[in-house]
């Protein structure tokens, strides 16, 4: 059974010499038979996914408030089952099964939250925060395994890390070499670099205490300033290594961790930014599957009509995330109705509105699926209610679009649909206030 949101209604990789901690949680093949055909990410998803336990199912029951502490906690809390088997994910309040929609949600949510959580750095790549207290409650281990768990059934994979962080899980050292400048993400190291670089003798003494604390034995004079430097650089990773390392722990889910020892290029598409683009307009409108009405009826065009304005607003949402607004580009007869359309702009703004956003809200996922059979395979069915009007009365106010996220379906209300600032408001409104799942 598949509910609605309120406003959307190793037979090939058999296992060698299993690692397996006594409470059941991890589980680390030692060597993959056959790992040598692995030739893609989708062969590294597939044998993970074949990995999950299916005899038992591991259950997260959270509120949508604060999801990500409540749901590491929940997570380390679970003693009548572990993550090696099927997540099953329910929200406290709401009516929602999960067939796989919730758990691609919760899963997009967490890993949202655990890169802006744990971990430091911008588009190039991030580091793990240093947090003892992270380390100590093992915070990071559960990490390791939301990793584990996201890549194989179904959420996003953690392409955002740092190439050193991914060259010492894969390899288990560190390059000292290959370290520089660029891979210190703490925003007080950054700081202390700046200011060391255009210090002179006199305002160098002031940093004393804070480059010893460093590590750095060397002379203190601004000749040294480069020697200085690169001791900051060095203590800024190496000092992370034991978040690394409890990272890796957790990896040992389903074998993760040894599948990225043996398939090191192929997983790094994975774990580091570039390889995987984030869900854009192009990919969701060619996505959409409209079930269209006869055409040359009435009912035809006003489906069509409200196809285009889907489209618009897609495109809308990208534009405005790069800071565009591309006005030529809607329809005629909403040009002459731009105050109007200013002001649901600003609304769908403030809102905090993505492509990715909109594709959670009716897929449950805001990624783009990482295989080629399932990007091929990804359709969102468009449907058509003209008979509110029926049902409710001709003086009912509005109707909101009704989305089945287990089917990748949503249902528009025509009747209310007429303009492009009315689908744009109403959509937006159903976004923002309709993630939750209920009974039509």
């Amino acid at each position: 059974m598949c509910s609605m949101y309120s406003y959307r209604t190793f037979d090939e990789m058999e296992v060698i010499d299993l690692d397996k901690k006594t409470d059941g949680t991890e589980i680390c093949p030692k060597r993959f038979k056959g790992h040598e055909e692995t030739k893609s990410v989708a062969d590294v998803v597939k044998s993970l996914t074949e990995r999950v336990d299916e005899n038992g199912i591991f259950s997260i029951c959270v509120t949508r408030d604060q999801m990500l502490e409540r749901g590491i906690k929940q997570w380390q809390r679970q003693k009548k089952s572990s993550p090696k088997h099927p997540l099953r994910v329910s929200f406290i309040g709401e009516a929602g099964i999960d067939n796989g929609a919730l758990r691609k949600e919760f899963l997009t949510e967490m890993m949202a939250g655990i890169e802006k959580r744990f971990f430091d750095g911008g588009d190039n790549g991030k580091n793990p925060k240093y947090s003892m207290t992270d380390l100590d409650k093992h915070n990071f281990k559960t990490v390791g395994e939301i990793f584990a768990v996201s890549i194989a059934q179904g959420g996003p994979p953690p392409n955002f890390l740092m190439q050193w962080c991914y060259n010492y899980i894969s390899t288990g050292e560190v390059d000292q070499e290959a370290i520089s400048e660029r891979d210190v993400t703490d925003p007080e190291l950054i700081q202390l670099i700046k200011e060391i670089e255009a210090a002179d003798n006199t305002t160098l003494m002031e940093f004393t205490d804070r480059i010893l604390s460093c590590g750095y034995t060397g002379a203190m004079s601004t000749q040294r300033k480069e020697d200085i430097v690169r001791s900051l650089v060095l203590h800024s990773t190496v000092r992370l290594l034991p978040m690394l390392q409890q990272i890796c722990s957790g990896m040992k889910l389903y074998g993760l961790l040894s599948l990225v020892q043996q398939e090191t290029d192929i997983c790094r598409q994975l774990f580091v930014p570039g390889s995987f683009s984030k869900m854009d307009s192009d990919f969701l409108v060619k996505s959409l599957s409209p079930v269209f009405s006869e055409k040359g009826t009435m009912r035809h065009q006003r489906e069509s009509k409200v196809v285009n304005f889907l489209q618009d607003f897609i495109q809308d949402l990208e534009d405005e995330e790069g800071g565009k607004n591309n006005r030529e580009d809607m329809p005629e007869e909403t040009k002459s109705e731009d105050e109007d359309i200013m002001k649901a702009e600003r609304h769908t703004n403030n809102m905090n509105i993505t492509v990715g956003k909109f594709c959670q809200w009716l897929t449950g996922q805001g990624h783009i699926p990482l295989s080629h059979s399932e990007r091929e395979g990804f359709r969102i069915i468009i449907e058509f209610d003209h008979d509110c009007q029926v049902r409710y009365g001709t003086h009912h106010s509005i109707c909101y679009p009704v989305v089945n996220a287990c089917s990748c379906s949503v249902t528009f209300p025509i009747a209310h649909l007429s303009t492009y600032v009315e689908f744009k408001n109403i959509i937006s409104q159903a976004i923002v206030h309709g993630f939750e799942f209920g009974r039509c």
